[in-house]
Formats: structure tokens, sequence, C-alpha cells
């Protein structure tokens, strides 16, 4: 993506600055819904909404694997913050590895390709993985990653996503630990980005469809 340098700001006030046709952007300190009201359409899960179920789900899935280092395979980037502070709530050892993978949807919402952009840097075989992701949609990365790593003979595969969409597919056999049912429409926030803005944004929020549309 094009840098900002050389486009045109426009000052907003507040420490807020607009990018023509991106976005709006807080200047120092963290960011918060408010500070780019303008993007967004409305916010789905606040910071401590968030927090809350994601230590939920650290305990559950601490029952689930007592006794058992799981790893925790983190879907750069979009789940990167969420695996991060999974891990931490996490009540025992865990071990983390990341993939990355860029996904190509046709009209079919099920339908499309994936590409490997990196592979995970770990041996699993023979171990408990859980694939972290913020949100599922389609289905469509989920279940490449999913028959992906069950090539590299694990003892297990589970998922556990903090947002999941709906009309996802089911993942058959596979266990799935989902945070929040969340509506469609484009989800930035908490590590979700919108052509790599947004991320450090502390709520899950949908963004507004002029921006996507200015920006498209």
């Amino acid at each position: 993506m094009q840098g900002t340098t050389g486009l045109a700001k426009l000052v907003l006030g507040r420490g807020r600055v607009r990018i023509p046709g991106i976005a709006t952007f807080f200047l120092g300190g963290s960011v918060d819904a408010e500070h780019v009201a303008d993007d967004l359409e409305s916010v789905v899960l606040t910071e401590e909404q968030i927090l809350t179920r994601v230590r939920s789900l650290a305990s559950s899935l601490a029952e689930d694997y007592a006794g058992r280092t799981p790893v925790l395979v983190g879907v750069l980037g979009g789940a990167a913050t969420f695996t991060v502070d999974l891990a931490r709530a996490y009540p025992g050892q865990v071990e983390i590895g990341w993939m990355a993978i860029k996904s190509y949807s046709t009209r079919n919402r099920a339908s499309g390709s994936v590409r490997l952009l990196k592979d995970l840097d770990l041996d699993i075989a023979g171990r408990d993985v859980i694939i972290v992701e913020g949100v599922i949609d389609t289905g469509l990365t989920m279940n490449w990653l999913i028959a992906n790593l069950r090539q590299r003979e694990p003892a297990s595969v589970a998922v556990c996503a903090l947002m999941k969409k709906p009309d996802t597919p089911d993942f058959g056999e596979t266990p799935v630990h989902i945070g929040f049912d969340v509506p469609s429409g484009l989800i930035v926030g908490y590590g979700l980005d919108y052509r790599g803005h947004y991320r450090n944004l502390r709520c899950a929020a949908i963004l507004a469809p002029q921006v996507a549309y200015v920006s498209g």
C-alpha cells in the first residue's frame, strides 16, 4: 500500500488526522472507537467484552488440554493480537507458532484458492494443535488450514476463533471454540485490519461502507 508521505492530510482536531479516501487516525496513545467514529458503522465488541471472553476461552481450553502442552497456531496478521492474549490468559504451558496465508474467494463464498505466505516453523507431529483465528467468515481459509495441518500428523486439531460470522460452514469433526457470533460486515480492530489500518483499535467494529467504498 502507498505510504502517507506526500498525501494531503486534513487535521480534524483532538489529535486526529484524515487521509482522504483512506481512514481517520489518532496521533499518539491508544485508539478507541471515538477516535475513528466517522469510519465505523457500529461497535460490535468492546475491549472489556473481548478480554473477558478471551480469559473464558483460555480457561475452557486449559480444561480440555489438561496435562498437555498444546500448540497455538496463530493466523497472521489478523489473529496476532488474539493469539498473544489467549496465550497470556492460558493457565498452563503453550507453544505458539505462526502461519500466514492469503485467500482468494469467488462469488461462491465457500470456493476459491489459498496461497501459503509463511509456513509453520514447528514440528507438530504428535502434538495437540489449536488454530487461532480472529474471525471466521467463508470458512475457506479455515478449511484449508485444517486440511494442511492434518497432513502433518498431529495428535489433534481444533479451532479457536474470537468471532464467527453468519452462515459459516461447520468443519466436520474438528472441535471449534467460538468467542462471539457477529453480524456480517467488514470487521476491524483488535488486530483485524482494512488495508493495513485499524489493527490497533481496541474494540472490534464494523467499518462504514462509505470508507471501504471510497478507498476501494
